[in-house]
């Protein structure tokens, strides 16, 4: 049965020692909008959409954030260099299960100058350090929640061992190479994308789910969103305690013109998919013509990283009136 004081108090808990992790690194809290004009520039996501009626009467569409990414790089753009937030997000006609709930808490933080290495790196230490501050809380020790060692694996090497696919990205044949390797998910039929996530959950996941804690990284460059692409590679990772997905981390795109082009693709991909249209960010834009610093960032989920620490296999003790069902 659920405490809620319990749940409550672990939740102020963890944001309290994650405040205490980022603020020892000279890292500054923000905070960001909630309703936006633009709630993100994703392919595949689906938004909450709603509106401002303002003083004359005239209705404006407005957008519950996916994340605070745009904001919190408009931020950067103007000279702070480390920022972090734990806040609300959401995200519409997604899964309501173990591990995803339709409003959920990031925590997302961003360092100029930070290599893509470093940015790991760091992640792992915010996961052991909050771990070793929350075992008096929780009870469980950080070595039965994380791994001696993460496992760093790259994309491709993953396919090539595990799936015994050599991937390329944008392949046409993909869904078809799938098939051939005994990826029973997968149709003839299905893009490259959708074959390459389906074998990413039959064939990739279950290793990462033996190794205990690892880090996957170096996507193609097609599943690049806003990082940085070198030599055919997207600088991205996600770290994974067993099959659980944790975060997502950028070495980040800069650049107006970058970001205009990265985003439009999208945009228009995402027509091309029968989703719905999503306005673009002009202030967002002409902010990233100041982002031109190298800089790593990261978005964590924070309900996810809250009941791994206490030893849970759902959201249920993480966040408190979870009812949307």
């Amino acid at each position: 049965m659920i405490d809620p004081h319990k749940l409550l108090q672990s939740r102020a808990q963890l944001k309290k020692h994650t405040r205490n992790f980022f603020e020892s690194k000279n890292y500054l809290e923000v905070e960001t909008p909630i309703v936006t004009r633009c709630p993100g520039a994703e392919v595949f996501l689906h938004y909450f959409e709603t509106s401002w009626t303002d003083h004359s009467g005239v209705t404006h569409s407005r957008y519950l954030r996916s994340s605070p990414e745009l904001h919190m790089k408009r931020i950067v753009s103007e000279g702070l260099p480390r920022v972090f937030q734990v806040g609300p997000c959401f995200r519409n006609r997604g899964e309501y299960s173990e591990w995803h709930n339709p409003e959920f808490a990031m925590l997302e933080w961003y360092q100029v100058g930070l290599s893509y290495n470093a940015m790991i790196r760091e992640t792992e230490e915010y996961l052991r350090t909050t771990a070793d501050s929350m075992a008096s809380i929780t009870l469980l020790k950080p070595s039965q929640i994380l791994p001696d060692k993460f496992e760093w694996l790259g994309v491709y090497d993953a396919f090539k061992t595990h799936a015994g696919i050599v991937l390329e990205d944008q392949d046409p044949e993909l869904a078809k190479k799938a098939i051939a390797a005994n990826v029973i998910s997968v149709r003839p039929s299905d893009d490259f994308e959708t074959a390459f996530f389906k074998t990413l959950i039959e064939k990739i996941e279950p290793v990462l789910a033996r190794l205990r804690g690892s880090v996957l990284m170096d996507y193609p460059a097609s599943q690049a969103s806003l990082a940085v692409v070198e030599n055919g590679r997207a600088s991205r990772f996600e770290f994974y305690l067993g099959r659980v997905e944790m975060c997502n981390g950028f070495y980040e795109l800069t650049g107006e013109q970058n970001n205009r082009d990265r985003i439009g693709e999208a945009l228009r991909e995402r027509i091309k998919q029968g989703n719905d249209p999503v306005p673009e960010d002009e202030e967002f834009y002409r902010a990233m013509a100041k982002f031109t610093s190298p800089c790593a960032g990261n978005a964590l989920g924070f309900d996810r990283w809250l009941a791994l620490l206490q030893g849970q296999e759902n959201l249920d003790f993480a966040i408190a009136f979870r009812g949307m069902k």
